[in-house]
């Protein structure tokens, strides 16, 4: 585990503090059809909070291909080579679904504020809920997904200490369900604890041979 770069610890912690953050206060319309939430979400008031919180969720999704970047060289120099560079593949398809889904969600208010009155009054409660449901599986469950799929790589395969593998693996399988949303909860939790454990753990320092000199 020693071996495993702190960058990895910040990207995890950002991404799933992030992400899970601008979810919650976004207020995008999802899960059971409540038409006086979906009114709230579009109303003018709520416009610079939708865009600036989306902004922050697609922002905070970056963490997720720091944490894929500082796992790439994982397995380098040993058997396992192509293991960081799927963890690192695997990251940037979750951090590209994540960017696209915080913008359709928060693309929503944007729509109706450049597009005037015909579109505030145009366009029905239920198409404005189809593809604000859209925008939360994208921003939220598609890279949990991904993620989900990295906790399972790294819980068969790492250097992770065996409560965490563990946990990863509980975690990897929640996160792969996340569309079913009840499973969000333990894999967000797993984002935090491991970006702690990876960042608590001190580096091993390595030690410089020093040269032989020749007897005369």
């Amino acid at each position: 585990m020693r071996t495993i770069p702190k960058a990895a610890g910040i990207g995890l912690l950002v991404y799933g503090l992030g992400v899970t953050f601008a979810f919650m206060s976004l207020g995008a319309p999802g899960g059971a059809y409540e038409p006086p939430k979906i009114g709230d979400y579009i109303a003018s008031g709520h416009w610079p909070a939708a865009f600036a919180i989306a902004f922050v969720g697609a922002s905070a999704s970056l963490g997720l291909l720091v944490f894929g970047t500082a796992l790439r060289s994982l397995g380098a120099d040993g058997p396992h080579r192509p293991l960081g560079e799927l963890i690192w593949g695997l990251s940037i398809a979750g951090t590209a679904v994540s960017v696209v889904g915080a913008f359709v969600a928060g693309g929503l208010d944007v729509a109706m504020a450049e597009g005037g009155h015909a579109v505030q009054t145009g366009v029905p409660f239920p198409v404005i809920y189809a593809v604000s449901e859209i925008g939360n599986l994208l921003s939220v469950c598609g890279p949990a997904f991904f993620a989900g799929v990295i906790a399972l790589v790294l819980a068969a395969r790492s250097p992770l200490p065996s409560w965490l593998r563990v946990f990863s693996a509980v975690a990897g399988v929640c996160g792969i369900l996340a569309p079913f949303f009840f499973t969000l909860f333990v894999f967000v939790l797993w984002t935090i604890v491991a970006g702690v454990a990876l960042l608590a753990v001190r580096p091993t320092r390595q030690r410089v041979a020093k040269p032989v000199l020749p007897v005369a």
